[in-house]
């Protein structure tokens, strides 16, 4: 195979893997519902709190190599915004992969590493909850990702619900239908 004919297997296998990363939605833990266990404060002039080992955490603070979560309300408010404790109807889980920039990426696509020298410094694999509340309209999502990009290859993947209940620990409960 001549090097020409080895570029076109090469960018085929590329696009091929990049249709494995495109957004997909999908039940694939089997929830119903998340269950906010304790107030919850988004900080004056977000719409975001991130939550790693268990604990609310600042923007800056996150490593981003460990599982982390970041619940997300609709609205940026100058106040802090305090979430009471409730039930969150989960109404879609989407799973992609995107780098720094928020694009999907193709995993494991690289000839000499996952991404090669040219690819990108950062890789999540993204679990998106997309949740719903009569009782507080506010509520939009819960993230969980880490960065993957120094795991080699194959072996990058999505965090496991384990691994997800350990970022969020005693805040949240993710509840099977009943």
């Amino acid at each position: 195979m001549n090097f020409r004919t080895s570029a076109l297997a090469l960018i085929a296998l590329g696009l091929a893997a990049g249709c494995q990363s495109a957004p997909t939605r999908s039940d694939v833990f089997g929830l119903s519902a998340l269950q906010l266990n304790q107030t919850l404060t988004i900080p004056a002039g977000a719409a975001t709190v991130r939550l790693q080992n268990g604990q609310t955490i600042a923007t800056n603070a996150v490593q981003e190599f460990d599982p982390y979560c970041v619940f997300e309300l609709e609205t940026v408010s100058e106040a802090p915004q305090s979430v009471q404790p409730g039930r969150f109807t989960i109404t879609s889980i989407e799973r992609r992969v995107q780098d720094f920039s928020g694009m999907p990426v193709v995993p494991n696509a690289g000839v000499l590493g996952p991404y090669g020298d040219d690819g990108p410094s950062q890789v999540y694999y993204v679990t998106l909850f997309h949740l719903k509340s009569d009782a507080d309209r506010r509520v939009r999502s819960l993230r969980c990702e880490s960065n993957q990009v120094s795991i080699p290859g194959p072996s990058q993947r999505y965090l496991s619900l384990h691994e997800m209940q350990g970022a969020v620990g005693d805040y949240f409960s993710f509840e099977l239908p009943r």
